[in-house]
């Protein structure tokens, strides 16, 4: 009776176990470029490398970090517009850490609390719009550059005309 108890209880740690171990993403395996994965989706995308804040070198200053978010705006555009949308990747997750990154250089730039609002709601339109790309890259549709390009433009004058502030204020 023991012994059977024994089995039962050792059975029912294992199916429990069983149930939190499994495939996740992170060991999911990599199937080879241009297969399909076990999903029946195609293969992991090569250009979708995660990536840490660690790998990304956030500007300084304000004026840096708007120079480089119009940069990555060029470099997403421009893989869109190739037909090579996957090619976005990296510079999608790079805007983002940027784009987290930007209040605080805010605060350190000496704009008046003001101005922060503005700048603020600018970030947040980027990312929506970033975001709204993304998301139909992962899902493998056509993302629509020009359905964003009107947002994105906006925000990044914002945060341009922001820079200027900040060049007057340390003059």
């Amino acid at each position: 009776m023991n012994q059977s108890r024994t089995r039962t209880v050792l059975l029912a740690l294992l199916l429990t176990g069983s149930h939190f171990v499994g495939c996740t993403r992170a060991s999911k395996p990599v199937a080879a470029p241009g297969s399909i994965g076990q999903d029946g989706d195609s293969a992991t995308d090569p250009d979708d490398v995660p990536i840490t804040e660690a790998d990304v070198a956030v500007p300084a200053t304000l004026a840096g970090a708007v120079e480089r978010i119009g940069g990555y705006r060029d470099q997403i555009r421009s893989a869109i517009e190739a037909g090579t949308p996957t090619k976005a990747h990296r510079s999608l997750d790079e805007l983002d850490i940027v784009l987290k990154k930007l209040m605080p250089l805010v605060r350190e730039s000496g704009i008046a609390k003001t101005e922060w609002q503005d700048i603020n709601l600018a970030t947040k339109s980027l990312q929506g719009s970033f975001n709204k790309l993304h998301t139909a890259i992962d899902k493998k549709e056509t993302p629509d550059y020009a359905s964003v390009e009107k947002a994105v433009n906006s925000a990044i004058e914002v945060l341009q005309a922001a820079t200027k502030k900040t060049e007057s204020v340390s003059e």
